[in-house]
Parts: C-alpha cells; sequence; structure tokens
C-alpha cells in the first residue's frame, strides 16, 4: 500500500472523526443530560445521532487498524492525531464551540508533526 494511499486513510479518518464529534453534539442536544434509568439509555440507544457516532467511531476503528497495521503503531497513532484537528474544527464549525488561542496553535503543531512523522 502506498504511502498517498495510507494518507488517503487518514482523511478518511479524519472525516469520520469530525462527523462523531458533530453526532454526539447533536445526540447530546436532543437526550440531555445521563440519567441512570431505562427511558434515558432507551432514548439514547435509539437516537439517530446516537447510532451514528457509533457507526463513524466503529468505522473509524477498522481503518484505524489498517494504518496501524501498515506504518506501524508508533508513526501510525502519530498520524492519527489528524482526528482532533477534525474534532476541533468540526465542534468550532459546526457546533459553535469557541476555540482559544492555544487551541489554534495546537491544531497548527498536530498537523506539522502528522507531517513531519508521516513524511517518508
Amino acid at each position: 500500500m502506498s504511502s498517498a494511499t495510507l494518507w488517503l486513510i487518514n482523511v478518511a479518518i479524519a472525516l469520520l472523526a469530525a462527523v462523531n464529534t458533530v453526532a454526539w453534539g447533536f445526540s447530546i442536544r436532543e437526550v440531555g443530560a445521563p440519567k441512570p434509568s431505562i427511558e434515558f439509555l432507551t432514548r439514547l440507544v435509539f437516537n439517530k445521532w446516537f447510532i451514528i457516532a457509533m457507526a463513524s467511531a466503529f468505522a473509524a476503528s477498522i481503518l484505524s487498524y489498517i494504518v496501524l497495521q501498515r506504518m506501524g503503531v508508533l508513526a501510525g497513532r502519530f498520524i492519527l492525531t489528524i482526528q482532533m484537528v477534525a474534532t476541533i474544527l468540526a465542534a468550532y464549525l459546526v457546533l459553535g464551540e469557541r476555540l482559544s488561542l492555544w487551541s489554534w496553535i495546537g491544531v497548527a503543531l498536530i498537523i506539522s508533526g502528522a507531517l513531519l512523522v508521516g513524511v517518508r
């Protein structure tokens, strides 16, 4: 598998992380605060956003396995940190969460580090 293919898989994983973030945000808004009750669990498990969150996390996990197997655990895990950038951007752009200057610096550092480790 080529390096370009691994990067494409990583981009797909990052997009799934963004979908997961948005789905969790909408799920929390619809279902509300957790309660130790059957009613809460039923509302959560059958919530469309919760189902999307679970499905996107599962798909990302399967694709992550491919990256880790091909690149090795150390380099693969580092490249997978791009998911954090997707998560931060999705929370900012879609869910309207506020980001500090330090968050933006962190995003830049993650992207720089992933490029440095991922380029062979």
